[in-house]
């Protein structure tokens, strides 16, 4: 924690026409704003930026600001205290084919993939668990220029779940690149790159800065980003969807994979329009908006007020959604949305999923990814299939 010099004691008079609550309120909401102002002469954020969690092109850097990206330009990461890998023969997969084709020409060693968001950059979970073992890391949502975030509150609980409204908050896909291609590619497991923007050119500018990158093999596209001349979703218009995805293939041979929002009109319609505008993959599916209300401030939690619903309260919307677009497209599908086990799991892969990815659960447990590893390898053994494969599609109706 940097040092900070003493608060300035401020005597905050209360008012006697109206309730010690309100008051007591009033006065913390000041104690806030001066928090703020000393946050952003640290950072080298404006008050605007830090509200509304974009960066201002046109503002001059501070000082201090110009210190601090002077002392990090260097900063870049070779190494990571990473867990050893486990000798292949010890693991509880081994001998059990879990490979999966997770996005046309994408085959991983086993369907479990962590997801955009939860996981960070991989780097930080390395130091936690072998994270080798997974199929493969997705990284923070990338954005071409950096994102200092949506305003506080960022995370609410909810019964089953969490609400997020972390912004996309990144230092920009040419930093992402560089501070952590080296590293990635030491990992020894394969990075997808979450992607997002608010254009098209937005999209392209940042799979061109990342394509070369060392430890890549794949870009995400995030299409629940609002589009800036018109304001809709891109993920929630065919049209939109379908030239996000048509731009990014002309900039790139890795397989793209699509993550279509729950919140379209329309999510099959979404899923057939990318499949035809070349998208190798579909993620099945991004967070579902939500709310929650602080009842003794009687405002929204959340800074934005709004955000995304992730967790096991997810998961049958997520896998509803996947065995409708399963049977609407022939391209690999990724289930995401609430897994914490295997059973969860052969949920996805039996409506119609190749994959799957664990998100909000590492918060809780960083080894769940793992156990669902171990998990898939203990049912196939135990069902004598020869593959994870077999049961792909399981549930889906039968063709006549």
């Amino acid at each position: 924690m940097p040092w900070r010099r003493p608060k300035k004691q401020i005597e905050r008079p209360i008012d006697v026409r109206r309730s010690l609550e309100e008051s007591l309120e009033d006065a913390a909401e000041g104690e806030e704003e001066e928090d703020l102002v000393e946050l952003v002469d640290l950072d080298g954020a404006s008050i605007a930026e830090a509200a509304a969690g974009e960066p201002d092109a046109e503002r001059l850097p501070t000082e201090i600001a110009d210190k601090l990206r002077e002392s990090l330009a260097g900063a870049v990461i070779t190494e990571v205290r990473a867990v050893p890998h486990a000798p292949a023969e010890t693991l509880p997969e081994h001998g059990v084919d879990l490979s999966v084709e997770a996005a046309r020409g994408l085959w991983l060693k086993n369907p479990v993939l962590t997801a955009s968001g939860t996981f960070g950059q991989g780097v930080e979970y390395a130091e936690l668990i072998d994270v080798g073992r997974l199929g493969a890391i997705v990284n923070k949502g990338t954005t071409p220029r950096a994102r200092p975030g949506n305003p506080q509150y960022r995370i609410a609980e909810t019964p089953a779940g969490i609400l997020n409204s972390i912004g996309l908050e990144n230092p920009g896909a040419e930093e992402v690149a560089r501070k952590y291609g080296k590293v990635w590619a030491k990992l020894g497991v394969p990075v997808i790159v979450n992607v997002a923007g608010y254009s098209v050119d937005d999209y392209v500018f940042v799979v061109e800065a990342l394509d070369g990158t060392p430890g890549v093999v794949a870009f995400e596209l995030n299409v629940s980003c609002p589009n800036v001349e018109g304001g809709m979703l891109f993920g929630t218009d065919p049209q939109l969807a379908a030239q996000v995805t048509r731009g990014v293939k002309d900039a790139t041979d890795k397989p793209v994979i699509v993550k279509l929002t729950p919140n379209a009109p329309n999510v099959v319609e979404v899923a057939q329009a990318c499949e035809a505008a070349g998208a190798d993959g579909l993620t099945a599916i991004n967070t579902v908006l939500g709310m929650r209300i602080d009842v003794a401030k009687r405002r929204p939690m959340l800074g934005t007020g709004s955000g995304g619903l992730s967790g096991p309260a997810l998961r049958p919307i997520a896998v509803h959604l996947t065995y409708q677009v399963a049977q609407a497209v022939s391209i690999p599908i990724i289930g995401a949305g609430g897994v914490t086990n295997a059973n969860d799991a052969l949920e996805f892969l039996m409506a119609g999923a190749s994959a799957v990815q664990v998100g909000t659960a590492t918060f809780a447990d960083p080894t769940a990814p793992l156990t669902v590893i171990e998990g898939l390898a203990a049912y196939v053994r135990a069902q004598g299939l020869a593959s994870i494969r077999d049961i792909i599609g399981a549930a889906l109706p039968r063709a006549e």
